[in-house]
């Protein structure tokens, strides 16, 4: 039965992809090292999932922890494109994909990147499904700075592979450093 059947039937489809180890993690910054954002460029994301042919993602959330916000006019963007962006030069996420369901064998198909220093493939068709500013500079380990962006404030998106999941985050002075959480729901086109 397709994803779509079970949501007409009431079924928390979510929630079945928890218990059946297809709702994944990725951790850009690990432990007490976080990643130094990059100033905005074109085709140059700080954190994105690659999303190949054939796989389905539902994103369910993104949480970033500020450490540290020494610039102004920090901006988020939040975006999604209807083609996967590649590499670039970029380095894979410190931690992910994992499973939310312990030992359950699942691995994801999807490539969380982390901080593209040079030019990805460019987006196709790319559009903001999230933006946050921040207009002042802050003190390190702010709390308020810290935001969590759920599914419902990204407008329930689907990515049909191949596409792109991505974040922007970049300050018009020194640019920030913290931590990001990506989670998403996966499955195989077929079955979506």
């Amino acid at each position: 039965m397709s994803i779509a059947a079970l949501t007409r039937k009431g079924v928390d489809v979510l929630e079945m992809l928890a218990q059946e180890g297809r709702v994944f993690t990725a951790n850009m910054g690990t432990v007490t090292t976080p990643i130094t954002f990059l100033v905005t460029a074109a085709n140059r994301p700080d954190a994105w999932v690659r999303v190949p042919a054939a796989t389905t993602i539902y994103p369910i959330s993104i949480s970033v922890t500020m450490e540290a916000m020494a610039g102004t006019a920090t901006e988020v963007d939040v975006r999604v494109a209807a083609n996967d962006i590649g590499n670039g030069t970029s380095s894979a996420a410190d931690v992910g994909p994992v499973t939310l369901r312990t030992g359950s064998g699942k691995t994801s198909l999807c490539i969380p990147r982390q901080l593209a220093t040079a030019d990805t493939t460019a987006e196709t068709t790319p559009i903001s499904i999230f933006r946050k500013s921040y207009i002042l500079a802050n003190a390190a380990g702010e709390d308020s700075k810290g935001f969590h962006i759920t599914r419902e404030q990204m407008g329930y998106p689907v990515l049909q592979g191949a596409a792109t999941w991505e974040l922007f985050l970049a300050a018009t002075t020194t640019q920030a450093t913290g931590f990001v959480v990506m989670t998403w729901a996966e499955v195989l086109t077929v079955n979506a």
